[in-house]
């Protein structure tokens, strides 16, 4: 937050030369001292702790630090852009979560420069996730930090990639700040701001989604701008190990090795051609129709919400297959929400094995991942995982359309996004954003980010007895 006000001070310096809004650094700065107080008697008062955490704890802990950084994270909205309390909270859950809802109605008349940056600035710490930091920053927590990692790491497995937890921390964030800063060197020689370049790379890094402009990116009208954005929201979709595979032994082939990184890929270019059809009537040229459908499908699949289109206007195939994409998500260990494409695959794999086990019932069917058998507890774990996705779905969209009275669709389409850590929501009524839901829905949409960017498991075992109980 200090940094914040440093840095989105010195830019309305450098870039407005004119009359600088001193507010908006003073408001965050603030926010910045008060948050350091909070912290700091957090600090004095565990300061007596001296065994590592259980797992139990590490359970509690993940889910008290994602709450309590969208608690404070909010201060700076409330002080700065006059927001409620439960405004400020949506939005900083949002940013934090990735996923990139929004309250604000006007973002280039609302939000000051310092404020623009700290939203950046929240969905790229989100995007490699909070507690994966303070892992790499605190190497003396040994195996609490590996509870920690595996307790926010999201995908079918989360094994290190170095032998020691707190290495494979910070060679994910070697690679993520590599990428965020070449894809800010690349926006700004085409035309972007530096600020502009900046914002739009870590949200681009974290499949969050803020924009600095009202129209997203559609409001630069830049094929070339897009077409970089795409690509890079595609590098984010993909699993970081596999990035660190590739560069420790210096071989391409280890992502085409991977199959989940080969059907994310298949999938990113089919569904991009069949999507290309769909919309060349609504753009009338094919290059405008390929560029549209690709920007479409990498911003969906990758759960960023960028938006250079109204998919809402597409034809219904087209939407369908866009729908599609929200469920699914990107790879497992990327920036990315949804329920994964390795868990689509384990999913596939395992429907396959049962139809071919009603065929030949005498066969032993074994589901493999990577030419290696899954062990059984994987596969309960995969299949839970969905069970749980569709129910607090089903459970959430039941909860907003109650609360709000309005469409099932509409609740659908909200409770996707927050869910899946999406961005806007589809089948929305009037405004493309939550400004207009009643402050008890907003709550609940917050809880259903965390809840997202979680994956179910870490934030539902604290509603069973058991976490409670002594032992």
């Amino acid at each position: 937050m200090l940094l914040c006000a440093l840095v989105g001070f010195a830019f309305e310096i450098l870039e407005y030369r004119r009359e600088v809004d001193a507010g908006a650094a003073a408001a965050m700065g603030i926010s910045g001292l008060l948050t350091a107080a909070l912290g700091g008697g957090l600090m004095a008062w565990g300061r007596a702790a001296t065994r590592a955490l259980s797992r139990r704890e590490a359970v509690v802990a993940v889910t008290a630090i994602w709450v309590a950084v969208s608690l404070v994270g909010a201060m700076p909205f409330v002080f700065d852009a006059g927001f409620s309390p439960v405004d400020g909270l949506f939005e900083a859950a949002s940013g934090f979560t990735t996923t990139g809802a929004t309250m604000v109605d006007d973002i280039e008349g609302q939000l000051s420069r310092t404020l623009l940056l700290w939203r950046s600035l929240m969905q790229w710490l989100g995007g490699m996730g909070i507690v994966v930091l303070f892992v790499a920053i605190f190497p003396n927590l040994g195996v609490s930090g590996k509870r920690l990692f595996r307790s926010e790491v999201p995908g079918v497995t989360a094994d290190g990639l170095r032998p020691r937890i707190t290495e494979t921390s910070v060679a994910l964030w070697q690679l993520y700040l590599g990428f965020t800063a070449l894809e800010t060197v690349v926006l700004w020689g085409l035309g972007m701001s530096p600020f502009e370049s900046l914002c739009h790379a870590m949200t681009t890094m974290s499949t969050g989604g803020f924009s600095t402009r009202n129209a997203s990116i559609a409001a630069f009208d830049a094929p070339a701008i897009e077409y970089v954005i795409s690509v890079f929201m595609l590098i984010a979709g993909v699993n970081f190990g596999l990035y660190y595979g590739a560069l420790r032994s210096r071989r391409a082939g280890v992502l085409l090795r991977s199959s989940e990184f080969r059907v994310y890929a298949v999938l990113s270019v089919l569904l991009t051609l069949a999507i290309t059809l769909f919309v060349l009537p609504n753009h009338g040229q094919l290059e405008l129709a390929f560029r549209r459908a690709l920007f479409m499908v990498t911003t969906t699949i990758t759960s960023t919400g960028f938006g250079t289109d109204d998919y809402m206007a597409y034809p219904p195939p087209a939407l369908a297959l866009v729908l599609g994409l929200m469920f699914i998500g990107g790879s497992s260990g990327s920036t990315a929400g949804g329920i994964k494409v390795s868990r689509i695959v384990v999913l596939a794999e395992t429907a396959r094995a049962m139809i071919r086990r009603s065929v030949r019932p005498a066969v032993v069917q074994v589901v493999r991942l990577e030419r290696k058998p899954m062990e059984t507890p994987v596969l309960l774990e995969v299949a839970t995982f969905f069970f749980l996705y569709m129910s607090c779905l089903a459970v959430g969209v039941f909860g907003v359309a109650w609360i709000e009275r309005i469409p099932l669709s509409t609740a659908f389409g909200a409770m996707l996004t927050t869910l899946s850590n999406m961005g806007p929501a589809p089948f929305y009524e009037g405004v493309d954003n939550f400004s207009g839901y009643s402050a008890g829905a907003k709550v609940w949409f917050a809880a259903m980010m965390i809840l997202g960017r979680l994956e179910f498991f870490t934030v539902l075992a604290l509603l069973m007895p058991d976490t409670w109980r002594r032992h």
